[in-house]
């Protein structure tokens, strides 16, 4: 009973990571928007707000008879800073309040007084040569210790940090050789569908028109043919025009991304654990020659 109903579990895991989820995106006249569907349910969306129109105030012959005009909103008054208080009370020791003079005030103020109401702290001789002997201890030379290296993952993780210019480097380039295979993985798994694309070229001189649409035609069709040679692409409308009566340019795009959760997870797993073969290789690599130059420099220094 409990297999069977582990098996069901796992049955509708596999079902819900296989589903595809969906990334739509909109841009036209101004506005945009996406939005992401897992199944039909929608998961997140962002739009374009539309901005309102200026409100434009009625005109004293437009309005009706017996009603007197709005009155102006009045300016929003600039904050005044607070002003600060000529007197502040001052706690003592023994529970007494005095009052720090106003500035304006020229009264000397005792500085005996000052002394007994605040408090100061002391030093006592003890403290004194507690604090000499910590300072002669810091000042002395530490003691060498050897050092040991961690090991286990904590000692992986610190080997992985960065210290210099070519740990960088070996580290963007086991990055590179980890990328590779992901991508190969991706094109199969990505799908891009519902592609609509209109576009409307037009400007003031007719020539500069045909030869903007001749620019923008090579380069789009050359995109669109290099995308369906790398990936799964439907293009439902593709539409360049040149627009000799018109002197703006008009454009419309959507796009729909498809993508499974289980190929995202596999996409990971395979970043990951090509990352770290290549890592683990260069550091064994780095080892072995730091070995070999340990036993070439041995005799040397004996000698």
């Amino acid at each position: 009973m409990v297999g069977t109903v582990i098996l069901i579990i796992l049955f509708v895991l596999c079902v819900l990571l296989l589903l595809p989820v969906r990334a739509k995106a909109s841009l036209g006249d101004g506005k945009w928007a996406f939005s992401v569907y897992y199944v039909f349910i929608r998961v997140f969306h962002k739009a374009s707000q539309e901005k309102p129109d200026p409100e434009i105030p009625k005109k004293p012959e437009d309005l009706p008879e017996g009603e007197a005009p709005p009155d102006p909103k009045p300016e929003p008054q600039s904050a005044q800073m607070p002003k600060p208080k000529p007197n502040t009370p001052l706690k003592s020791k023994n529970g007494m309040e005095m009052t720090a003079l106003a500035e304006e005030s020229t009264e000397p103020i005792d500085p005996e007084l000052l002394a007994d109401t605040i408090d100061t702290p002391v030093l006592k001789s003890e403290n004194r040569k507690k604090t000499k002997s910590k300072n002669n201890k810091a000042l002395e030379e530490p003691e060498i210790k050897p050092e040991q290296k961690p090991r286990g993952i904590r000692g992986f993780i610190e080997r992985v940090k960065p210290h210099s210019l070519s740990d960088v480097l070996g580290l963007v380039q086991d990055g590179f050789a980890a990328l590779t295979p992901a991508l190969k993985f991706l094109t199969k798994h990505i799908h891009f569908r519902h592609i609509r694309l209109y576009l409307a070229i037009g400007t003031d001189d007719p020539a500069n028109t045909a030869t903007l649409y001749g620019k923008i035609c090579a380069a789009s069709y050359n995109l669109l043919g290099a995308m369906q040679s790398w990936f799964d692409v439907e293009a439902d409308e593709f539409r360049i025009l040149a627009d000799f009566y018109n002197s703006k340019v008009t454009f419309r795009g959507s796009l729909e991304l498809r993508i499974s959760p289980m190929a995202a997870i596999v996409l990971v797993l395979i970043l990951g654990v090509k990352f770290l073969w290549r890592t683990i290789c260069r550091f064994r690599r780095e080892d072995r020659e730091a070995e070999r130059r340990e036993q070439e420099s041995a005799p040397l220094s004996q000698t």
